[in-house]
């Protein structure tokens, strides 16, 4: 790669051109956020509307998360050969087709196979996004950045709630899924203004494509005295080379970390207002009380961007899904409403905003843009296998008649698990650029380390 190119992109300040990309890729994001979340908002309704059982409701959530993980593993790959722009463009465009197919669901089968479809495109957004914003940002900015894309993205869940809960007595749940429509707004405007990735660029040898990218991101091009390192040619999309040696014993950490903060939460999206309904909240309640959770773990995930550059990735992961599982303990306990929005606020601020935010910007940094993608996906898939199966779990243990506390205690078990894997087996990436991680690590499994200048340090 073009160090020189690399260097101006990853030491610039943060412009106004860097501002209104992100706010684009912000909204896209968002929106797949949100329509991910409708479920516990409709969940309700789809259960009077079709007179399905708890168990088959807990599938209606599911089939939602084996379309993501479809589409998070495959587009993933795709991306890595094919660039970021063009699969996030056409991700956003299947979610919003099939969310407006949705409404007009005429029967359980056909919701179901609306949502698991509209589920492709979901999971799919994801693993493009976030690759498209670690490599395009200043590397000063890139934890910042990819953090806060994620609680926009967890935004969704408690914008979904307070907008069910004031749509959805007058207009149905139907209403949601017409609002999913909405990315394709976006999606017009992403094929109107959205470069290519640049660092996707230089890895096709489209050199001058990416200086004209840059330039228009940092403006005209400087002398510059350091240089980033260079990262090694390899075949793109790879799922093999996740497994390899450099990577195997932080790859399998990523993916139970991911297994169990998907599982935290969907789990929690999905069940909660049906659970605290259980608990004698009213259901308009029970959605206040779920949006309101579920947006302060939108606070923690913007807060663990400047978190993440002082104290590491490690400890923020560790230390967030540590102290979450044993709020969750303490949460299945509390009878008043106090104590419920209190502890559920503070469960999802270590889990989901601290920990769950983090994990993604760290998985984002972690592998070479030839496998970015690819890597994102396959962390994403596995998340959502933890949507996939608990959702389905938690309505047969309803189903079974179980307490309540047993939901709670099921979400702490599995938020511990995380934080074990988070302290044992997590590379450091604080203060580094991608291609200095990606030199590290070759460096750590014995191979040739690529020839470069000297390595540029995070500002």
């Amino acid at each position: 790669m073009n160090t020189q190119l690399l260097t101006r992109l990853d030491a610039s300040r943060f412009t106004r051109r860097h501002l209104a990309l992100y706010l684009l890729l912000l909204a896209g994001h968002f929106l797949d956020g949100f329509v991910i979340n409708v479920t516990g908002v409709v969940l309700p309704g789809v259960i009077k509307g079709f007179h399905i059982t708890s168990g088959q409701a807990g599938i209606f959530s599911s089939v939602l998360f084996g379309g993501m993980l479809v589409g998070a593993a495959v587009t993933g790959m795709i991306s890595d050969r094919l660039g970021r722009k063009y699969p996030l463009i056409a991700c956003l465009l299947v979610f919003s087709v099939f969310s407006l197919l949705a409404a007009f669901a005429w029967n359980y089968p056909a919701l179901l196979t609306f949502r698991a479809l509209q589920g492709v495109g979901l999971g799919a957004e994801i693993a493009v996004v976030l690759p498209y914003i670690t490599e395009y940002v200043p590397s000063g900015k890139r934890a910042p950045m990819m953090t806060t894309a994620t609680a926009g993205w967890l935004l969704g869940l408690p914008v979904a709630a307070l907008v069910g809960a004031a749509i959805v007595p007058s207009l149905s749940w139907r209403a949601m899924f017409v609002l999913g429509g909405i990315p394709i707004i976006v999606a017009l405007v992403m094929l109107w203004c959205l470069p290519e990735s640049v660092r996707y660029l230089m890895r096709s040898g489209r050199d001058e494509q990416a200086a004209l990218v840059v330039d228009s991101l940092v403006g005209p091009a400087t002398t510059v005295s350091t240089l980033s390192t260079v990262e090694p040619q390899s075949a793109p999309g790879s799922v093999r080379r996740l497994l390899s040696r450099d990577y195997l014993r932080y790859t399998l950490a990523i993916w139970l970390m991911e297994l169990c903060a998907g599982a935290f939460l969907y789990g929690l999206s999905t069940w909660l207002p049906s659970v605290l309904e259980k608990r004698g909240i009213s259901l308009l309640g029970s959605f206040a009380y779920t949006g309101i959770i579920t947006a302060v773990g939108v606070v923690g995930s913007i807060l663990a961007g400047q978190l993440v550059n002082r104290t590491g990735r490690r400890w923020v992961l560790g230390a967030g899904f540590v102290l979450s599982g044993l709020l969750c303990l303490w949460w299945g306990a509390a009878g008043g409403t106090a104590g419920v929005l209190v502890l559920g606020s503070l469960a999802t601020f270590f889990g989901s905003g601290l920990a769950g935010s983090t994990l993604f910007a760290y998985v984002g940094e972690l592998y070479p843009t030839y496998n970015r993608a690819t890597g994102l996906g396959w962390a994403a898939a596995w998340q959502k296998a933890g949507g996939l199966i608990i959702p389905t779990v938690i309505g047969f243990v309803l189903a079974a008649h179980a307490g309540s506390y047993v939901f709670f205690v099921l979400f702490a078990v599995i938020s511990v698990i995380a934080g074990i894997a988070a302290f044992t087996a997590t590379f450091e990436t604080k203060g580094k650029t991608v291609e200095q991680i990606t030199a590290e690590l070759t460096a750590r499994a014995g191979a040739p380390v690529p020839v470069a200048a000297d390595l540029a340090i995070e500002r």
